[in-house]
């Protein structure tokens, strides 16, 4: 059993931004894929090699994969960020510092779960635009997501390191 402390600790504006960020990005995802299902080609790329390039296809319903994905993953994330104190940390949680660190996590899960939400939007986007024969995103896409997800993850890591002492 954990001997961390339970603190309710109320989310910063920072935090409810993103998140009402996210819901934006996902109901419009939804409804930018109702409005154009006409237009969408009954063929859309599933995968896309390191360059960006398609290199699997699936059928029209294939679009909706990555917003299905994204709100799943917002919806355990969210739930996730409520309970800090079950989190793994890079150091020991005391009383002291607790609330810094549980913070920083919450945070970081929060930055996260817009990032994702984000990159998935946008790879949905990405799909229809290619399935209607326009130029992908090529292999930046690819090093965006990466970069800001492990990006996010040091930095908060980091941060947790230097408030241990607190």
């Amino acid at each position: 059993m954990s001997n961390k402390p339970v603190l309710k600790l109320p989310k910063t504006i920072s935090e409810r931004l993103l998140e009402s960020l996210s819901i934006v990005f996902l109901v419009g995802i939804y409804a930018y894929i109702i409005v154009i299902w006409s237009e969408i080609p009954d063929r859309v790329p599933t995968h896309f090699n390191i360059a960006g390039e398609p290199d699997s296809w699936g059928g029209k319903g294939s679009v909706l994969i990555l917003p299905i994905i994204a709100t799943f993953l917002f919806k355990t994330m969210f739930i996730l960020s409520k309970f800090p104190h079950i989190h793994n940390y890079p150091v020991e949680v005391t009383p002291e510092n607790a609330e810094d660190i549980y913070i920083a996590s919450r945070k970081m899960l929060v930055v996260m779960n817009f990032l994702l939400t984000f990159f998935l939007v946008i790879g949905a986007l990405e799909m229809i635009n290619v399935a209607q024969g326009n130029e992908g995103l090529g292999m930046w896409y690819m090093i965006g997501f990466f970069v800001s997800i492990f990006g996010t993850m040091g930095y908060y890591m980091y941060r947790m390191i230097k408030l241990r002492k607190r």
